[in-house]
């Protein structure tokens, strides 16, 4: 398994030496084999034999990293008799951006023993005339009582993270300056970057997370650790992860620092530096997905109908990367109004109820195959569907597509299930 981090291993290697990782400390090999095995490590709850397997929770979505990125690829997100499964999570916020006084940022499904869960995700599909399916989730079973009503929800599969190191590689630069093309163009494709406040008052390029909400791979994996495992680490340090003031058993339960009183205010930390810095640098070592083989000429045509339709507009088949080579990975890392269809009722500070950062759609073949479903909730079964559900800025690509002669369609539709 080592011989596949190639290419990957020197991108791992290159984001660790920049300013944003905290461990000063060279990375090898080994150190990404490490961090494969903490991704993979199913964690438990506080106290344990074993130190370094615990602080689970107290409230939690998933055990390890690959409950919901299974072989580092896209959620199942399987919706069986009305209930989400693993892999998909739902998020909550006001529109000012703060989390619900009770439940806190996310809505979780599972908690340590003594603690009662916040409750199950319902989903609600509503077949359409056309044959899409709309969905929306409602929590059930709710264990604090109810949400507040100003909070919204979103629900999110978790996404493949194969060639997520190359993205991270992508210059800030690179992703304004395709912001000010699109805004002097007239197809009425307009992305925005996100610009992301830091706690020390700087700002950030966003790039990762459906919304774009995290501008670099070491915060996008902590924000994981915290809400998905409950385990803190340097972005979120508490202890007790998203229990609210008001969940107090919850609040009280114990921790995986409970033992670590000594050394540095690192040591106190669920998730430390040293693990957080490798299991960076084991996502980011993941190479780009691999397209499925097509015949030339037949790659060539799908492409060629992919720009003429403008879906490259915001899929675009590669940018550049600080090493002088290319992300191919098919996205702009721009948000862009989607349309209503495609909203929630979860507007954040920076990121409409219909904004969506364009989905990379490298592994796209992977998802088709696993059957995951398309879009951030999975809805969408098909390519046809996931176009169909393109409204607002890619509106115009969504007419563009139907108006073609089927074989052309068939065409486009054969080149993007590939990528």
């Amino acid at each position: 398994m080592m011989g596949r981090f190639g290419l990957g291993a020197a991108l791992a290697f290159a984001l660790l030496a920049t300013p944003a990782a905290a461990g000063e400390q060279t990375l090898d090999k080994l150190d990404l084999a490490i961090g494969k095995a903490l991704f993979k490590r199913p964690w438990v709850p506080a106290p344990a034999s074993t130190r370094g397997d615990d602080g689970l929770g107290p409230l939690f979505d998933a055990r390890s990293c690959t409950t919901c990125h299974p072989r580092d690829g896209r959620a199942p997100a399987k919706i069986e008799d009305g209930t989400a499964g693993r892999g998909f999570v739902l998020m909550i916020a006001r529109p000012d951006g703060s989390s619900d006084p009770v439940y806190g940022r996310r809505f979780q499904i599972d908690a340590v023993p003594g603690i009662p869960p916040e409750g199950i995700i319902g989903v609600s599909d509503t077949p359409l005339p056309d044959g899409r399916i709309a969905r929306a989730p409602h929590p059930l079973e709710l264990g604090y009582g109810r949400l507040d009503p100003a909070s919204g929800l979103s629900l999110r599969v978790a996404p493949d993270l194969k060639g997520r190191g190359a993205l991270a590689q992508v210059p800030d630069a690179a992703i304004l300056a395709i912001e000010k093309e699109q805004a002097a163009s007239k197809d009425g494709v307009s992305g925005r970057a996100r610009r992301i406040t830091r706690p020390d008052g700087t700002t950030a390029i966003g790039r990762f997370g459906w919304k774009a909400a995290q501008p670099d791979l070491a915060s996008q994996s902590a924000e994981a650790f915290f809400l998905d495992l409950g385990l803190s680490n340097p972005y979120h340090p508490e202890p007790w992860g998203d229990c609210t003031p008001t969940q107090t058993a919850c609040r009280n339960a114990p921790h995986g620092n409970a033992n670590r009183t000594e050394g540095t205010a690192d040591d106190a930390l669920e998730i430390g530096r040293p693990l957080l810095d490798r299991v960076v640098a084991y996502v980011a070592s993941l190479p780009a997905p691999a397209p499925e083989p097509l015949p030339e000429p037949e790659r060539r045509a799908g492409a060629r109908l992919f720009a003429a339709t403008g879906c490259a507009a915001c899929h675009r088949p590669a940018l550049p990367t600080r090493d002088g080579g290319q992300a191919h990975m098919f996205t702009d890392l721009l948000l862009h109004q989607m349309g209503p269809g495609l909203g929630d009722t979860m507007p954040e500070p920076g990121a409409g109820a219909s904004q969506w950062r364009t989905a990379p759609l490298a592994g796209l073949s992977d998802a088709l195959a696993d059957e995951t479903g398309l879009l951030h909730d999975g809805r969408a079964r098909t390519i046809q569907e996931a176009i169909a559900w393109h409204g607002g800025e890619a509106a115009e690509a969504a007419r563009r597509f139907g108006a073609l002669p089927m074989p052309d369609k068939a065409a486009l539709v054969r080149y993007v299930s590939s990528l």
